[in-house]
């Protein structure tokens, strides 16, 4: 079960992201939502059409991060750290969230990343 209101509370800071179980991202309203093993041109293509600048999304899920290598997390780290990815911003209000299966995926995000997480379930 998600804490929705610990997941609001993300909302304006920069470099965090919100970790919820896979199952729990229905929960969540007004989203785009990428799976974790996209490749770049198909990320660059989310920021480019359906996420930069547009103020009406509230989430940026990218799903089932813990099912990547270490070193293929890397690009996500860049866009929680800097909130843009090949100069595509993330608009300023809207929420990174990382999907995992359970308790035991935490265990699969690389350190740097797992910086800037908040455990929402």
């Amino acid at each position: 079960m998600i804490n929705k209101e610990l997941i609001e509370l993300q909302k304006g800071c920069l470099a965090t992201c919100v970790v919820i179980q896979n199952e729990d991202c229905k929960e969540l309203d007004s989203k785009i939502i990428v799976n974790a093993d996209s490749n770049d041109s198909e990320l660059y293509a989310t920021f480019k059409e359906k996420i930069s600048n547009k103020e009406e999304l509230d989430y940026f899920i990218i799903s089932e991060i813990d099912k990547l290598n270490e070193s293929t997390q890397n690009k996500y780290y860049q866009i929680v750290k800097d909130r843009e990815f090949y100069g595509y911003k993330l608009p300023k209000d809207m929420i990174v969230v990382l999907t995992v299966k359970d308790r035991e995926g935490l265990k699969n995000i690389s350190k740097e990343l797992y910086n800037f997480c908040v455990i929402a379930f």
